[in-house]
């Protein structure tokens, strides 16, 4: 039996904060490829496109994604905050799964969201190093 107000083609709950989570970070089409390749179908078993999920935020009342949500929330990507940091995206990709920087990823796939004070805290913890000037008691080698 299903429960009072549902039918046999809903979609599960953890699908639906999910979607609540993606629209914040990522327009509709992204957001369907996303759970398409997570393997999460929609009530009937079919699969997402970016139709279904306008519908779906549409009659669940999920606002769709702004692009100056981010910026208004404070929050950068993963490419923005590596330029921050002066280090290679890869790099600053390995210091969020380490922990090393706080980043936030709402499910494998998604797009990493740092905040810019967390970001810029760490670019001033750890400055890059200038290099040592030259001792006057320092001797010189020359290459032939």
């Amino acid at each position: 039996m299903n429960t009072v107000g549902k039918h046999r083609w809903t979609v599960p709950e953890d699908t639906l904060t999910l979607v609540r989570e993606l629209a914040r970070l990522m327009p509709d089409r992204q957001i369907a490829r996303l759970l398409n390749r997570a393997g999460k179908p929609t009530g009937r078993g079919n699969g997402w496109t970016q139709a279904r999920i306008c519908s779906f935020r549409s009659h669940h009342g999920i606002a769709v994604h702004r692009a100056s949500e981010w910026a208004e929330r404070g929050e950068i990507t993963l490419e923005a905050a590596a330029q921050i940091m002066d280090v290679s995206v890869m790099r600053a990709l390995r210091m969020a799964r380490l922990g090393i920087i706080k980043g936030r990823q709402v499910c494998y796939g998604a797009p990493w969201a740092f905040k810019t004070a967390d970001i810029a805290a760490y670019r001033t913890r750890n400055a890059p190093q200038r290099p040592l000037t030259a001792g006057p008691a320092q001797q010189r080698f020359d290459f032939q």
